[in-house]
């Protein structure tokens, strides 16, 4: 019995090579993805043993820069007794430590803000201009007259 790629004449035996070289292809892309996935996993492996390196947290900062972050002034600054009170009342831990929140808080510190800071000046301008405004002198009817 004659094989079915030894009858076939040379364009149909390109036609019956196609499956398998696309057979072969497959394989190959299996083994590289599977073998890159391995590397990958090795690399994350190695990574997560560290922890620490570039960036990070618990990478060593030059020491200038580690001496130069010790010397705070925590004490010996003139407004110390502000950034005290600041820092008791946690508002940089609530509001301005998330950026959303951050912005949040100034949009609605700007909307607030805004609102008494022009009621505050509507108050000046009337206590400046006390008795002359038409709020302060209401119109008082005369009398009615009798006709009779």
């Amino acid at each position: 019995q004659v094989a079915a790629w030894d009858r076939a004449k040379p364009p149909l035996r390109r036609v019956l090579l196609l499956p398998r070289l696309l057979a072969c292809l497959l394989v190959l892309a299996r083994r590289a993805m599977a073998l890159r996935a391995a590397v990958l996993r090795q690399a994350a492996r190695a990574s997560r043993a560290r922890r620490g390196g570039f960036g990070s947290p618990r990478d060593h900062e030059p020491l200038w820069i580690e001496n130069w972050n010790k010397d705070h002034r925590a004490g010996k600054d003139s407004l110390d007794w502000f950034f005290r009170a600041f820092n008791s009342t946690g508002i940089y831990e609530v509001f301005l430590k998330s950026s959303p929140r951050f912005y949040g808080f100034m949009v609605g510190g700007g909307i607030i803000g805004g609102y008494y800071w022009s009621r505050t000046w509507d108050h000046i301008w009337n206590y400046i201009n006390r008795g002359c405004l038409y709020a302060h002198n209401p119109y008082v009817y005369p009398p009615d007259e009798d006709d009779e």
